[in-house]
């Protein structure tokens, strides 16, 4: 038996003339729909049996408290929007604070200075009986792999010499890493990489500060600690 389909949007009982297409999108009733109800009501109420005074009353204070509901939500909507715009500006001018600073935050850069090591930092969840530190240049390629064997949970950093695998020098410039962490069960651990510098500029994008190190950029959000170099970190 041949079954046919019907690809309609609306139900066969909701006709073009059933005016159902211009209220399915509205979950509530608003304040003009509400008084336009109420004044209908009173145009139609049997003048032999009119509402009573406490129903009419009852009908004008939800009426009224529609109306207070309304403007109540208008004005936190418009008090989180001044909230918002408040501290973003709050945080764009104190971000100019971090200027000769310096910063730890989270970020998976590294700068090297070609002959010279670099430190590499970073966190991970649990005790790792295997941690690898992989490094890449900035056109993605695998330059070196550190294997750190087994480490505790927590803060961790190592120094990299600026070496690739062939354990040739490598130029100045910026490069990201990535850290795979396993359990005994071979499980990956969760870790968490940080980049530290000094703070030489801020840029504003869209309203929004971001951090500059030299040419590294480090999101506001992403700060975690700042630091005055004179006196550093314990």
């Amino acid at each position: 038996m041949q079954v046919e389909t019907n690809t309609n949007a609306l139900p066969t009982w909701a006709s073009q003339q059933s005016g159902i297409e211009n209220v399915q999108d509205r979950s509530q009733l608003m304040k003009d729909d509400f008084l336009k109800l109420l004044v209908t009501q009173l145009q139609y109420q049997d003048p032999l049996n009119p509402a009573s005074n406490q129903e009419f009353a009852a009908q004008l204070a939800q009426f009224s408290s529609l109306e207070q509901l309304t403007q109540m939500n208008k004005s936190l909507e418009s008090s989180l929007d001044s909230d918002a715009v408040l501290a973003n500006t709050i945080n764009n001018s104190l971000a100019t604070g971090f200027l000769g600073k310096e910063v730890h935050a989270l970020g998976d850069i590294v700068q090297l200075k070609q002959g010279e090591s670099t430190t590499i930092r970073f966190s991970q969840t649990k005790a790792s009986v295997d941690t690898l530190v992989n490094i890449y240049n900035t056109q993605g390629t695998l330059v070196r792999t550190l294997d750190l064997g087994p480490i505790q949970a927590g803060g961790f950093q190592t120094e990299w010499d600026g070496r690739d695998q062939d354990d040739t020098g490598l130029p100045s410039g910026n490069y990201s890493f990535e850290v795979q962490a396993y359990d005994p069960e071979g499980n990956g651990i969760d870790t968490a990489t940080f980049m530290i510098g000094l703070v030489t500029g801020v840029r504003y994008l869209d309203n929004h500060a971001t951090l500059l190190m030299g040419d590294r950029e480090v999101p506001y959000e992403n700060v975690i600690e700042i630091v005055d170099p004179q006196y550093g970190v314990e």
